[in-house]
């Protein structure tokens, strides 16, 4: 079993080696795609941390806790990993795929559960990410990365759905950061009305999280997918954007241009453009992450939706930012 796969290695891996996330971001980039270029360690790259792990006394009071006790066995074990440290072969391999990158680059470290997106279970929001990872951070990043497969959320997440929570595996993605100017997520479907010829986009400022998370309004858009024109434009109060540091890590600052639209006409019809080919090789509606930078478009991710819109009530909740397009979705997978 490899420990590591890269974004260009052949042939394809299974699901469950690197999860939906990670499959679908080797697909993209091998098909074309202006993915950012990177790899994905696999679920048996953890395997030794989860032996480790599950030879401990705090294991057994794991298996036993109930309801009331699950907060805190879970938190032990995230304790007990954090203290793990990378063995000689995992270093070699994390070494060696970080050597066939970008000097100096930073990245972006995502988790990719074999569960996650499954039908009927997303696990939307509850894995960590960590951004602006420098190289000498890396290893910190996979720390908080990994532990949250032991999270108190994903477990009774999965007993909800009986899912086996017993088992817990995770993979991770580790992709280089874009130093987005603009970003945001978008459907190929309408997430209101499941019209199959508009694609929605919303976007703001800087790195992405902002709208994933709902912490701001983004800008709203429409398109007619098969003439490619703009049905829709809405200005949001971007409340806030989060900004790469050139030397690793982000930050979240106020944007004066609350105004001014984020997107452009030519970028939006790129965007559709995109989420078109890619809707094509699913043949399935899709949504996605992107980012611009540089002029340039990138595909952060992408993957089918896999369950119907809804309509749903306006978002109230009087605080000036509201969830976003990308939060409402999530209610569809749960």
């Amino acid at each position: 079993m490899k420990l590591l796969y890269r974004f260009d290695d052949t042939p394809l891996p299974a699901t469950d080696e690197v999860g939906g996330k990670g499959l679908s971001l080797i697909t993209l980039y091998q098909a074309g795609l202006p993915v950012p270029n990177g790899f994905v360690l696999a679920v048996s790259f953890f395997e030794p941390w989860l032996v480790l792990l599950k030879a401990t006394p705090a294991w057994k009071t794991f298996l036993a806790a109930d309801d009331t006790g699950l907060r805190e066995a879970c938190q032990r074990l995230k304790q007990i990993s954090s203290g793990y440290e990378l063995n000689p072969e995992q270093k070699k391999r994390l070494r060696e795929a970080l050597f066939a990158l970008e000097e100096k680059t930073l990245f972006a470290v995502r988790s990719s559960s074999p569960e996650e997106d499954l039908e009927g279970a997303s696990f939307a929001g509850c894995y960590e990410t960590v951004l602006g990872v420098s190289p000498d951070r890396l290893e910190a990043a996979l720390h908080t990365t990994f532990a949250s497969c032991l999270d108190a959320r994903i477990v009774a997440y999965k007993r909800e759905r009986r899912i086996n929570h017993l088992d817990p595996r995770i993979a991770v993605v580790v992709q280089e950061q874009v130093a987005s100017e603009v970003s945001g997520v978008g459907f190929s479907a309408h997430p209101h009305t499941g019209d199959p010829n508009q694609a929605v986009f919303e976007s703001n400022w800087g790195l992405g999280e902002t709208v994933v998370a709902g912490r701001v309004t983004p800008d709203h858009f429409v398109m007619n997918k098969p003439t490619r024109t703009i049905l829709e434009r809405r200005v949001g109060r971007k409340e806030r954007a989060l900004v790469l540091l050139s030397g690793g890590g982000t930050h979240e600052r106020e944007d004066p241009r609350h105004d001014q639209l984020s997107l452009q006409d030519g970028q939006l019809q790129a965007l559709t453009e995109a989420l078109c080919v890619i809707e094509r090789r699913y043949g399935r509606p899709v949504d996605m992450e992107w980012a611009f930078a540089g002029g340039r478009l990138y595909v952060l991710q992408a993957r089918p939706i896999t369950a119907p819109a809804r309509a749903r009530p306006a978002d109230a909740t009087g605080s000036g930012a509201r969830p976003g397009l990308w939060d409402r979705i999530k209610a569809f997978f749960t």
